[in-house]
């Protein structure tokens, strides 16, 4: 036969068990216990579990600015354009600040339209063609230049105000930018080949126009 049940109901099995319970709560093991248990449920709740998916990580900057419109095709396509980094002129003037003259690009570096240009060239001579291309890689350089300069200053702002400031003041900023990308691109003045230096470099503002607008847009400052 099998052990003698020493509870015939289980209301007196419950009672027993807490009466258990309650002995043992009163112990020095049953105190550590109950203060260990709370002291882990204390930590569940407020320590943040670790993911084990790297999507589910979150990242300490956004990748985009919010409150902004998507960005069109043609920007995009425009950032994408590369950069003349095999040209000597243009990697000069990303290196070496003041190796060349850069007296003369002010009037290039400003929103179109144009001032009129000086220089007497034959404007459809190899010469003026050959030095049009030259004064673009230079620019470029040197745009590129004071960009990398000024993403330290945006980094150091970023941080130094905190984000949801900085973010505010970066959204004005590209909201700016935006604007100004379509009054130049609605410009229709230069044509391709009588007028070709203010062609190309009506193209090169706005190809920089579009790489600021998408790396602040997308915070590539902080990249």
């Amino acid at each position: 036969m099998g052990r003698r049940a020493k509870h015939l109901t289980s209301a007196e099995q419950a009672s027993a068990n807490r009466e258990r319970v309650q002995k043992y709560s009163s112990t020095p093991s049953g105190k550590a216990a109950r203060a260990l248990a709370r002291r882990t449920r204390y930590i569940s709740h407020t320590t943040r579990k670790e993911s084990k998916h790297p999507r589910d990580i979150p990242l300490p900057f956004p990748t985009s600015i919010l409150g902004l419109p998507p960005l069109g095709i043609e920007i995009e396509q425009m950032y994408t354009i590369p950069l003349p980094e095999a040209h000597h002129f243009f990697r000069d003037a990303l290196t070496k600040p003041g190796s060349l003259e850069e007296s003369d690009l002010h009037r290039w570096k400003a929103e179109p339209p144009f001032f009129e240009d000086e220089d007497m060239t034959d404007p459809y001579s190899t010469n003026y063609l050959r030095f049009t291309d030259s004064l673009a890689s230079v620019l470029h350089g040197v745009r590129l230049r004071e960009q990398n300069k000024r993403d330290i200053e945006r980094r150091v702002e970023f941080y130094r105000d905190g984000r949801p400031a900085a973010l505010v003041r970066l959204r004005t900023e590209v909201a700016d930018l935006l604007s100004g990308w379509e009054r130049v691109k609605a410009l229709d003045i230069y044509h391709e080949y009588h007028n070709s230096r203010e062609h190309t470099m009506h193209q090169h503002y706005l190809q920089w126009q579009a790489r600021t607008i998408y790396h602040l847009y997308h915070l590539k400052f902080l990249d």
